[in-house]
């Protein structure tokens, strides 16, 4: 299995949590621009349509709505992903993963260190995530620890 580091858009607009209700979450825009898929900031957060896809992977998983104030519905969704083991990963020096044990067929999933946390996404969730066009967010490869990753390298 092939793994990726999703990479959150850093530019754009900027959230606040005006509530800490763990129901649902009210937000107010801090700072105008392009509205994100995938932010970190002021918690991880994704987008209406970025929720869809991971719904067809995630059935189960438990969403938590993000209402921008002055807004009705949610634009944004809070989640947490299953968890990798640190010692499980390998690092580079900032903090983010370079490398992961496999998860099975877990599409997405954190792996936490005392820097930061990185979200890794497997070979199929990214493939479904670049068709689909979401422009600002970024995925890059990552290495993977045990198993036979270079089975057809001879």
């Amino acid at each position: 299995m092939e793994y990726f580091l999703l990479k959150p858009f850093e530019g754009g607009c900027r959230f606040k949590i005006i509530n800490h209700d763990k129901d649902i979450l009210i937000c107010s825009m801090i700072r105008k621009g392009e509205a994100p898929d995938f932010t970190l900031h002021p918690c991880p957060l994704i987008s209406n349509r970025f929720k869809e896809l991971l719904e067809q992977y995630l059935r189960d998983m438990d969403f938590i709505p993000c209402v921008i104030e002055g807004e009705e519905n949610p634009d944004y969704w809070a989640f947490h992903p299953a968890q990798q083991s640190v010692e499980n990963a390998e690092f580079r020096p900032d903090g983010s993963v370079s490398a992961v044990c496999p998860m099975g067929l877990t599409p997405i999933f954190t792996v936490p260190n005392y820097k930061k946390v990185s979200y890794v996404v497997n070979l199929a969730l990214a493939e479904s995530l670049l068709r689909r066009g979401y422009v600002n967010l970024s995925l890059e490869r990552i290495g993977q620890i045990g198993g036979d990753m270079h089975a057809n390298d001879h």
